[in-house]
């Protein structure tokens, strides 16, 4: 039994960066800005992120299965999107930086025929944007080119 699986270190990978970002959202104080900080939905979220990597981890540690050499590559290419589309969305905006990025990730996991890719790849940024800037009017970084995207 192999005790390196991709998706063991792919779990690790996610509790880890979501443990580092929920880091970072404590001990930073905002004056005068009402009864929350900036801080309070990023936490929510990113402590939802970190029980399901914790979880998903222990689900993986604890499954007897012989694992098959892990596949570095795919993981690495995920974790290069993902390091470009955070560099790409404070230049170009979230929605322009999310859909090369989606498109990538789901060729990477394997989903290859083109209607889907393009459906999802699109849907989801524009459904995100739709969601965050409009209904709950926590704006996301928008494109120099466009101000509703």
């Amino acid at each position: 039994m192999s005790i390196l699986t991709e998706r063991r270190v792919t779990s690790l990978v996610l509790l880890l960066v979501g443990m580092a970002l929920l880091s970072q959202t404590f001990g930073q104080a905002y004056s005068g800005l009402g009864a929350f900080s900036p801080m309070f939905f990023p936490q929510i979220v990113l402590s939802f992120w970190v029980a399901v990597a914790a979880l998903d981890l222990v689900a993986e540690l604890r499954q007897r299965v012989v694992g098959t050499r892990p596949q570095l590559l795919r993981v690495t290419v995920i974790a290069l999107a993902s390091l470009v589309f955070l560099l790409a969305m404070t230049r170009i905006g979230f929605f322009l930086a999310a859909v090369p990025f989606s498109a990538v990730a789901l060729v990477t996991l394997g989903l290859r025929r083109p209607v889907p890719v393009a459906a999802v790849s699109l849907g989801v940024p524009a459904a995100l944007v739709a969601l965050f800037n409009h209904l709950l009017t926590l704006p996301l970084p928008t494109s120099p080119v466009a101000w509703w995207f």
